[in-house]
C-alpha cells in the first residue's frame, strides 16, 4: 500500500510540473482571470443571477446553481482540515506561484469543487451555454495547477466534489419542481 500511494503521489508531482512548467504570458493572464474570478464561486454566482434576471426569474435557475457552488465549498474547505496538504511551493521552495499564495490546505481544490458545481448546473438550467460554461469551469480548474498552489489530485478531487454535489442538487431540483 505504501508502494503505491507513493506511486500516486509521484504521478502527482509529476504532473504537477509539466503543466507548472507550461508557461506562455498570454495564457498566464488569462488564468489569472480566471482564478480570481473563481474563488469561493464568484463567476457561477453572478453568472447564474445575470442569466436568472435575463431569463424569466424562475426561482430554480438561481437557487439550483447557487446550492450546489455553496454546498460545494463547503464540503472542500470542510475536507481540507481532514486532509491538511501542503501546496506545492511549501514540498518544492523553488516552485514560485504566480498568484498571492494561499494559506490553506491545498487537497482538495475548492476552486475546482465551485468550478465543476457552477458549470454542470448552469449547464443543466441553460443547455445551450453548456460548452462556455463547460470551459469556463475547465479554465478556472487548469489555472490552480497552471499558477502554481495546487497540484493536480488536488483538482481531481474537488472537481469530483463539484460534480456529485451538482448531481445531488440538479436531482433534488428537479424532484422539487
Amino acid at each position: 500500500m505504501k508502494n503505491l500511494t507513493r506511486k500516486i503521489r509521484d504521478l502527482d508531482r509529476a504532473l504537477f510540473r509539466a503543466i507548472f512548467g507550461l508557461k506562455w504570458p498570454p495564457l498566464t493572464t488569462v488564468l489569472r482571470a480566471f482564478t480570481v474570478v473563481g474563488t469561493a464561486g464568484v463567476l457561477w454566482g453572478f453568472v447564474a443571477a445575470g442569466a436568472f434576471l435575463a431569463t424569466g426569474l424562475q426561482p430554480s435557475h438561481l437557487l439550483v446553481p447557487w446550492v450546489a457552488v455553496a454546498a460545494s465549498w463547503t464540503l472542500a474547505e470542510g475536507a481540507k482540515y481532514l486532509f491538511n496538504r501542503g501546496r506545492p511551493f511549501i514540498h518544492d521552495t523553488e516552485i514560485a506561484p504566480l498568484i498571492k499564495t494561499p494559506s490553506s490546505s491545498s487537497f482538495p481544490s475548492g476552486h475546482s469543487a465551485t468550478a465543476a458545481a457552477g458549470a454542470l448546473t448552469l449547464s443543466a438550467v441553460y443547455p445551450a451555454y453548456a460548452p462556455a460554461l463547460l470551459l469556463a469551469g475547465f479554465l478556472v480548474a487548469l489555472s490552480r495547477v497552471y499558477l502554481g498552489v495546487h497540484y493536480p489530485f488536488d483538482v481531481l478531487a474537488g472537481a469530483l466534489i463539484g460534480t456529485v454535489t451538482a448531481g445531488v442538487v440538479v436531482a433534488v431540483g428537479g424532484v422539487l419542481a
